[in-house]
């Protein structure tokens, strides 16, 4: 068991919502779909020269292509989707994500300059939302959970700009 899969409910860490898997299936179709489908319409270009125009290699080529990028961004959305992990505790926002190259952010309580939801079509239908978090500093000054429900993206925004407005520096 790797330390994603051991990071709980126990531990404070909040997988996504399921209704995001859909979110982050949708992105791995545009991800790999398109892309699929260029590669399709080149393969139909080059078996129909390769093979004198026999239609069924013409045909049967470039669908499996296209079959094969969209079951694969299906399939990479998916766990993707189940590798993202949330929590919210005294010293900031934790994300932990990653498939094959992991990584945990945590950002401080005291770096966060502004918070935005985000919601397009799909996350608005699905009642989830993109929180997007403004620290300070030029490096990565932004932290993107998409698909979060929208309760608990305001629960967050809420939690860290409250605590943050009490250690305002400002003169």
């Amino acid at each position: 068991m790797n330390d994603i899969d051991a990071a709980g409910p126990e531990h404070g860490w909040q997988p996504l919502p399921d209704a995001a898997r859909i979110v982050y299936r949708v992105n791995g179709l545009l991800g790999l779909g398109l892309p699929g489908l260029g590669g399709a319409v080149a393969v139909f270009v080059l078996a129909g020269s390769a093979f004198d125009r026999s239609t069924s290699a013409m045909l049967a080529l470039p669908v499996l292509v296209l079959v094969l990028a969209i079951g694969l961004g299906w399939l990479l959305g998916g766990r993707r989707h189940g590798r993202i992990r949330v929590r919210l505790d005294d010293d900031g926002l934790s994300l932990r994500r990653g498939l094959c190259w992991r990584s945990e952010t945590l950002i401080p309580r005291s770096r966060v300059q502004h918070m935005d939801i985000e919601r397009g079509p799909l996350l608005r239908r699905l009642g989830l939302a993109t929180l997007v978090t403004h620290t300070a500093g030029t490096r990565l000054n932004a932290l993107r959970v998409v698909g979060l429900d929208l309760t608990e993206a305001r629960r967050i925004r809420d939690a860290l700009v409250d605590r943050a407005a009490g250690d305002d520096d400002a003169v």
